[in-house]
């Protein structure tokens, strides 16, 4: 680790992720008054083709909506910012890799992106920008305007986060510049390269051309008259076959040239995905999305593993700027901050009150020598009772130390453990991409249809064999991790405790007795605790389609359901309520309720114990009035 870091504001840069047209992205950590508050993701908009000061002049908008809009999908606790005139974006850290260099990892390992994988990556930020059309923007839905590769993240448990909610109308004044436009104008809607507008339908564009470039491992054409060629050409780079019909009419529609032809919204585009996931053809789910993001950066992950724990350790206090120490000017008397100026006095002046203060100083000094009465004994001070802060502060950083040396002793305990079950998972994504690559191969057969569906079937059990199998090695492998957690903080403490002196007694005077802190409770697992407290908020794994009613389906009726959800801390949802529901009748609300309480989540966590919580649950809808 190096020995000094640099910092920018309120933020220390621990190490550079990437690079790319934009500028930079970091791994950091914000800065509080008194130690390190969060480690972050900090994008700076610092690439020499961005229009600083446009981007600069939306941050106070960007802000507003990064408070109002939460959402599963979207990088959790935004922060903008501008410092020394470059702005930037800060979120929570969630390990995973940006989507850009998802894309180049995969060219250079020769390992494209399974299908299945590529149309969950999509959904999920299809659903972030249905979660954004819930805000509106002077009186307008709002669209991000800017979904480009650098944009997103794809986490390392299997998600995708869609970061930069409100800058995007302001990026797009970097595509004057040519480098950048080079760089994503493939994913930008040719209406949008024109005017520079965003909108919901350049969004759903930019979704398309995302979906070509994970299905065929290279973009978009930035000169849009060369789109549709490179459209109707297109082959799968899993295994160089064309583009299944199903995904190829999706892709067809949402790269249409005139902004009419395409899905009027991403909530749109994503029902019809959400066919095509959900009607058996093909079998994504969060899991294989997980190993197949372990395959790709295992040493990476490995690596940033080490790297996160060093930091841990590091002694921010020389980073930290405390507020300068008031300091008694000896012209005035007056409390001025250090270092600063005495303006107003003439310089003789100024001299002459010195000599004067020195007489009288001199006095003083030549009087108590000789007039002070004999001195009498004191009693040193008594010690101080901590106060309340300070020793939660304490206990803090007890909690802290400890956890630190709990993760080093585990990983030591569990390297040769996870070693070999990631091998074994490995080589079953492995045996699952075979089996699924098999499957399409047996769906495009000219065998009769009886023996192609009993084939299928076949290949579908062995599939589903394979991912329980992996799940099982998986959550063993979890709760190996969660015994050797465990014993190696009871070891821990134990030792703590033997090394602890004994306190020695000190007098305190009868008139202040000590008094005892109020005990903090421990907590425990699946004890409810608000959403804004909680280390990790709980992950979606699982969806459930909303079965929606006859009626509602006839009607044209479109808009949203968001909703709170406690899921406990098996990751189950217990109770819904209603946020916000677009329509309150024809059962559309009851509706998205049934759905969203079948729901599975990766449960919420606080200081590694896994709690209760709330997550909100956005299902938006637009019905054309015919019943699929």
């Amino acid at each position: 680790m190096p020995d000094k870091y640099r910092t920018v504001g309120s933020y220390i840069l621990f190490k550079e992720v990437a690079e790319d047209v934009l500028g930079h992205l970091y791994r950091a950590g914000e800065l509080g008054k008194s130690a390190l508050e969060r480690v972050v993701w900090l994008r700076l908009f610092d690439g020499p083709g961005i229009p600083k000061e446009e981007v600069a002049a939306a941050v106070d908008q960007a802000a507003e909506i990064g408070t109002n809009l939460k959402a599963t999908n979207i990088v959790p606790n935004p922060a903008v910012f501008v410092q020394d005139g470059t702005p930037g974006l800060a979120w929570d850290d969630v390990p995973g890799q940006p989507l850009a260099r998802v894309f180049a990892k995969t060219a250079e390992e020769g390992f494209p992106v399974p299908v299945d994988n590529a149309l969950l990556i999509v959904e999920k930020v299809a659903l972030a920008l249905s979660s954004g059309l819930a805000v509106e923007v002077g009186g307008v839905p709002l669209a991000h305007g800017f979904l480009t590769p650098e944009m997103i993240l794809v986490t390392n448990d299997g998600e995708a986060l869609v970061a930069g909610f409100g800058l995007g109308d302001a990026l797009l004044g970097s595509l004057n510049d040519e480098g950048i436009r080079q760089a994503v104008a493939g994913y930008i809607a040719p209406e949008v390269l024109v005017s520079r507008i965003p909108g919901k339908r350049g969004d759903v564009y930019s979704l398309g051309a995302i979906l070509f470039r994970l299905l065929t491992g290279h973009p978009l054409p930035a000169v849009p008259e060369e789109r549709a060629t490179a459209l109707s050409t297109a082959a799968l780079a899993y295994d160089e076959g064309p583009i299944p019909q199903d995904i190829m009419g999706l892709l067809t529609r949402a790269l249409a040239d005139r902004p009419a032809d395409r899905f009027s919204s991403a909530a749109d585009f994503k029902k019809e995905l959400d066919k095509l996931l959900f009607g058996g053809a093909y079998s994504p789910t969060t899991f294989n999305l997980a190993l197949f993001m372990d395959r790709l950066f295992r040493p990476d992950i490995e690596a940033e593993q080490r790297e996160r724990s060093e930091e841990q350790q590091i002694d921010v206090a020389e980073y930290l700027r405390p507020e300068p120490e008031p300091v008694v000017m000896p012209e005035t008397g007056v409390y001025q901050p250090e270092g600063a100026a005495a303006g107003g006095k003439k310089k003789g002046a100024g001299m002459w009150i010195g000599i004067g203060a020195a007489i009288v100083i001199v006095a003083a000094v030549v009087g108590f020598v000789f007039l002070r009465p004999a001195p009498t004994p004191q009693l040193p001070p008594p010690t101080p009772t901590p106060t309340a802060e300070q020793i939660a502060a304490q206990k803090a950083a007890q909690q802290k130390q400890v956890a630190a040396l709990v993760a080093q002793q585990v990983n030591q305990m569990m390297a040769e453990k996870e070693k070999e079950i990631r091998k074994e998972l490995a080589a079953r994504q492995a045996q699952i991409a075979k089996l699924q690559k098999k499957l399409q191969t047996v769906k495009k057969s000219s065998t009769s249809s009886a023996e192609q569906r009993r084939k299928a079937r076949q290949i579908q059990q062995q599939i589903a064999a394979q991912q329980r199998a992996a799940k099982a090695k998986a959550a063993a492998l979890e709760a190996e991790r969660k015994k050797a957690e465990a014993e190696a903080e009871r070891k821990i403490k134990e030792e703590q405790a033997k090394a602890k002196p004994s306190p020695v007694p000190t007098a305190v005077p009868a008139a202040q007795p000590k008094v005892a802190p109020t005990p903090t409770p421990a907590l425990r697992e699946g004890q409810f605790v608000d959403p804004t407290l909680v280390d990790t908020q709980p992950a979606l794994l699982r969806m459930e389609p909303v079965v929606w009613p006859p009626q509602a389906l006839h009607s044209h009726r479109r808009g949203v359901i968001i909703m709170s959800a406690t899921v406990n801390a098996h990751g189950v949802v217990t109770k819904v309520k209603i946020l916000r529901a677009d329509d309150k009748i024809l059962g559309i609300p009851q509706a998205a309720m049934a759905a969203a309480k079948k729901y599975i989540f990766k449960p919420a966590t606080k200081d590694g114990i896994k709690v209760t919580t709330t997550a909100t649950v956005t299902i938006p809808y637009a019905f054309t009035g015919m019943v699929p």
